[in-house]
């Protein structure tokens, strides 16, 4: 089979070059002698770093040094975990102050958001003044004004805290377990 010969078509004119297009060429080799450079120095950087990286792990420390860091990697873990789920509310108790203007006044919200009922439930305002009810069961709420707080005497009488009075703790004692409240301003 002879060989195809190709004529050529009409050869187009050549084009001028634009001075954007001559500095794009002259970055884009500036860009290019940079790269070659730089790979002539790091090679030989990356070629030693692979080498004692294979000394390295050549070595039988290199497992021991390995458990190092995972132990050390799950010891944090767990002092992680362990400090986001821990809970010094043991009760599930969500207390809350409300300061009333008109009339002038401090109320008390107690709420148990545990599954569990709390029994024998004894509330310390103040280190001082109490309040105590039988029951709150799961999802219940106690809501008392300051003033239904009391200390009482050897014979049972009550003395009532002042409905001025300003709540600064509020302790939640039950048979389950206890939490204190601070309250700030």
């Amino acid at each position: 089979m002879p060989p195809i010969k190709r004529t050529p078509r009409c050869a187009a004119p050549p084009q001028k070059r634009s001075a954007g297009s001559a500095i794009a060429n002259g970055l884009a080799a500036a860009a290019g002698g940079l790269i070659r450079i730089t790979s002539r120095i790091f090679g030989s950087v990356a070629s030693r770093g692979g080498t004692a990286w294979a000394d390295f792990r050549a070595r039988p420390e290199h497992s021991r040094w390995r458990a190092y860091a995972l132990g050390s990697y799950g010891l944090i873990v767990a002092a992680t975990l362990a400090g986001q789920l821990y809970t010094d509310n043991v009760l599930g108790a969500y207390v809350r102050v409300q300061r009333v203007d008109l009339p002038a006044m401090t109320q008390i919200f107690v709420r148990n958001d545990s599954g569990k009922p709390w029994r024998s439930v004894r509330l310390t305002l103040n280190g001082i003044y109490e309040y105590r009810t039988e029951e709150v069961g799961p999802g219940g709420h106690v809501m008392l004004t300051v003033n239904k707080f009391a200390i009482r005497d050897q014979i049972g009488k009550p003395t009532y805290a002042p409905r001025n009075l300003e709540p600064k703790t509020l302790l939640v004692d039950t048979l389950a377990g206890r939490y204190e409240a601070e309250f700030h301003e």
